[in-house]
């Protein structure tokens, strides 16, 4: 009995646990979060159904070019007799009430001095056009989703920061208490550490709150809809690196990369075999027309017949629909040179500010670096002398203030440095998530020196609790 029961116990688990997993929310990284987000965004979906949507149209245009086969059958009853044989005369004619007739008809473009030629080209053009559309739009998709994924990493390490604050000013708290009850401290210390550590709590709570709304933000970006919350898994802490960037070379490179730019090339030259093809109809057409046919009375007695032939047709007067129409194509063609000139105008902006941007995290992640190490030492110093009696709870508190600070910004403008260089292979139309690493390294000399390594942190570290000890000597 026991080994039965073991045995349907163990077989329950092997059948369960295929299926264990699926309860456990999944799990995404940068690079998982931004495949999945190119699988599922709706709106990636939206765009790619434009191509197939302008493919069938090019697919249809293509049909002018070739051969046009159609089969044909009536059967008529009419009140009085008929000549049963269409075109026929004399003794093969015949009359009848009833008339039967099935036939192919054959009908081809000989000739139209490349009017539906032209017509095609204009519409595969548009067709690259979406799919340079697309792309930009995936590029796009791609940045978006880093850019709110180093966010949410920025707000975690922020709540981080803060609730470490939170417990250093609990403890504090707690010292202090005991410090009131036998007279050593005032009471308002206690009450202003108490209004300290309410103004971290808040702080905490709006975190939390922004921490929901760029989840919410990424999932929409990502398509997901899953009913399990995902997880956000964080990548390891990187090196922040100088990388020379060469402006003018890479404005040269977005010139020659960026699918927007691309698109509307494509459009112009896609109008400019449209005018062609309108131009074109004004030039004779030639066609080949053939036909098969079988013809009978109501008795059934069909007759075979066919024919074969050229027809060449030549408008003279539309009412100016073609000039009508070569007009509006024209138009829309310097329209969209206009907008061509503007688009270059707009991604050098989008390159020198990408640039400078880049430049500038380099310059906050130092900053606030040694900000932190400051604050931190600040921070020591200041509980020592409050320890002491040599200064109020006054100077602590905002030095707890500063030192979540400087966190803040250190950590906002680490993730900003990661965020300026995804934007840099954005504006150059280079911006192909396949690693953790920072896309930008494909665009500038390998090589590079680190502008903050972890030795130098270190080192500066040391030397500035040097400083601040010298300081506290002196006072």
């Amino acid at each position: 009995m026991f080994r039965r029961i073991f045995t349907c116990s163990a077989l329950i688990f092997f059948l369960i646990w295929p299926y264990a997993g699926e309860c456990r929310p999944p799990v995404f990284d940068l690079v998982r979060a931004t495949d999945y987000a190119q699988r599922n965004s709706p709106f990636l979906k939206a765009k790619a159904s434009e191509i197939e949507a302008q493919k069938g149209d090019q697919l249809a245009t293509r049909a002018s070019l070739l051969p046009v086969l159609s089969l044909n059958g009536d059967y008529t009853r009419y009140k009085l007799d008929h000549g049963i044989l269409t075109g026929v005369t004399g003794e093969d004619q015949r009359t009848d009430n009833e008339r039967l007739s099935g036939g192919v008809r054959f009908n081809f473009v000989a000739f139209d001095f490349g009017k539906n030629y032209f017509n095609y080209q204009g519409a595969t053009c548009r067709v690259k056009s979406k799919e340079n559309e697309y792309e930009r739009v995936r590029q796009t998709l791609i940045f978006n989703v880093s850019r709110i994924y180093y966010s949410l990493i920025t707000v975690d390490k922020t709540i981080g920061a803060t609730n470490t604050t939170i417990q250093s000013l609990k403890a504090l708290e707690n010292e202090t208490e005991k410090k009131v009850e036998v007279g050593r401290l005032p009471e308002v210390d206690l009450l202003k550490i108490q209004v300290g550590l309410s103004k971290s709590i808040d702080d905490l709570s709006r975190l939390k709150t922004l921490r929901e709304e760029l989840t919410g933000e990424l999932k929409r970006l990502m398509g997901y809809r899953e009913e399990s919350e995902p997880e956000f898994t964080f990548e390891p802490v990187r090196t922040v690196e100088q990388k020379a960037f060469d402006t003018e070379k890479l404005i040269i490179a977005a010139y020659a990369g960026r699918d927007d730019l691309k698109s509307i090339e494509h459009n112009i030259k896609g109008l400019e075999y449209q005018i062609r093809s309108v131009k074109a109809s004004y030039l004779p057409r030639v066609d080949l027309e053939a036909g098969y046919s079988e013809q009978a009375p109501g008795d059934g007695d069909f007759k075979t017949d066919g024919q074969a032939g050229v027809v060449v047709s030549m408008p003279i007067f539309d009412g100016f629909y073609r000039k009508g129409r070569t007009g509006k194509l024209a138009a829309e063609k310097g329209r969209l040179k206009f907008l061509w000139q503007d688009k270059k105008l707009e991604i050098e902006k989008e390159v020198r500010t990408a640039v400078k941007d880049y430049q500038e995290t380099l310059t906050r992640v130092h900053s606030t670096k040694r900000s932190v190490d400051h604050a931190e030492e600040v921070l020591r110093i200041e509980k020592l002398k409050y320890d002491l009696g040599r200064t109020t709870i006054n100077f602590v508190l905002e030095a707890e203030g500063a030192l979540l600070t400087s966190r803040s910004l250190f950590y906002k403008a680490y993730y900003d440095h990661f965020i300026a260089e995804d934007a840099i292979a954005l504006a150059v139309g280079n911006l192909h998530r396949t690693g953790t690493t920072g896309l930008a390294d494909q665009l500038c000399p390998s090589g590079s020196e680190p502008e903050l390594g972890a030795g130098n942190s270190a080192q500066f570290s040391v030397e500035s609790r040097n400083v601040f000890r010298k300081v506290r000597d002196r006072k």
